[in-house]
């Protein structure tokens, strides 16, 4: 493979970087995997320097103590800079979470470094651990682990499964957003018993406070995972800084479990309920007409029935919209006759 013209057809900005500069990380691996990279680490001498022969506009990532690079935007591409540690590429691999984020080109000379094996295990579809240890210089990266292995589809070498068991309840240890945001890649990626397993053989189902359950499919949103995987998610939620709405819908679809019929769904909203079924498998659902709006308006059932505003003309509005969806009512006059009534 032509690795610099691959590279440079994607990101061309990169023609603008000096010799000491290497394309590191999750790029190569796609390539390999054939697919597009989303954006392109650099590992640089002087990461800022670097970004700023691409575009004057650059991010700072991280705080004053825990600076991890600095980013470029240019269009449709990002641009990630970063320093070499102890300004050694072959120390800055060797200290990397797994052999295939663990290569480097060097755009100098078109060359594909890779001292730990990371092309071969690329074809083996492998996770593979560059050494134990390198998982408590971050112990996030025994989550990234399960979440490589079920976005690609590999399998986790033994021996690093039983190096991230062994470290699995150092997850707690790590910042909230961060566990939270590589929970929600894994459960998004529409391999929902698969990550469960990994979860399980990791031990980091336990540690994160998940149950272990089965299910009978693999297309589960983020939302409806949670909703099997956490006992309580008001609780869970704020424990792990899920957002206000993600909270609601997990509850929601836990009471749809128990109970849907179809005003129970109406009330849900056809964006919740329709995440229901893949969690129900074959059983069938009585689905509303989720347009349904009340036939008449408060001011109209305020005249016909001599209500005033208020509670009891709200709960009557209620009544009747529940008639509709549950079709007991479908037009004006119906209405009308209901409200009489």
């Amino acid at each position: 493979m032509q690795w610099r013209d691959e590279l440079t057809r994607r990101f061309p900005k990169l023609t603008k970087l000096g010799p000491d500069c290497y394309v590191v990380g999750g790029a190569i691996r796609d390539l390999l995997l054939g697919r597009e990279p989303a954006d392109v680490d650099v590992a640089c001498l002087d990461p800022l320097a670097a970004a700023k022969k691409i575009r004057d506009r650059v991010i700072r990532l991280g705080d004053e103590e825990h600076l991890s690079a600095y980013r470029v935007v240019d269009r449709d591409h990002v641009y990630d800079f970063a320093e070499l540690l102890d300004h050694d590429l072959d120390a800055d691999l060797a200290r990397r979470d797994f052999t295939v984020n663990a290569m480097a080109i060097a755009l100098a000379d078109d060359a594909l470094i890779d001292p730990h094996g990371g092309r071969r295990d690329v074809g083996l579809r492998l996770v593979r651990m560059v050494r134990a240890s390198n998982f408590d210089d971050d112990p996030l990266r025994t989550l990234k682990g399960v979440r490589m292995a079920v976005k690609y589809g590999f399998e986790i070498q033994e021996e690093t499964l039983e190096a991230i068991r062994s470290r699995a309840p150092r997850i707690r240890d790590v910042a909230t957003e961060r566990v939270t945001y590589e929970l929600s890649v894994i459960l998004s990626s529409g391999a929902f018993r698969r990550a469960v397993e990994l979860l399980d053989r990791t031990g980091l189902a336990e540690a994160l406070g998940l149950k272990v359950v089965e299910a009978q499919t693999d297309d589960l949103s983020l939302s409806a995972s949670y909703a099997l995987l956490v006992d309580d998610p008001r609780a869970y939620g704020e424990q792990w800084r899920w957002s206000e709405a993600l909270i609601r819908e997990v509850l929601t679809l836990q009471r749809l479990l128990k109970h849907h019929d179809r005003l129970a769904l109406y009330d849900a909203g056809e964006t919740i309920a329709r995440q229901l079924p893949p969690l129900l498998g074959e059983e069938p659902l009585d689905w509303p007409d989720f347009a349904i709006k009340a036939l008449l308006t408060g001011e109209e059932i305020a005249s016909l029935t001599g209500i005033a505003p208020g509670k009891e003309l709200g709960e009557l509005k209620r009544r009747l919209v529940e008639a509709q969806v549950r079709g007991e009512v479908s037009t004006r006059e119906d209405a009308v006759e209901f409200l009489r009534a």
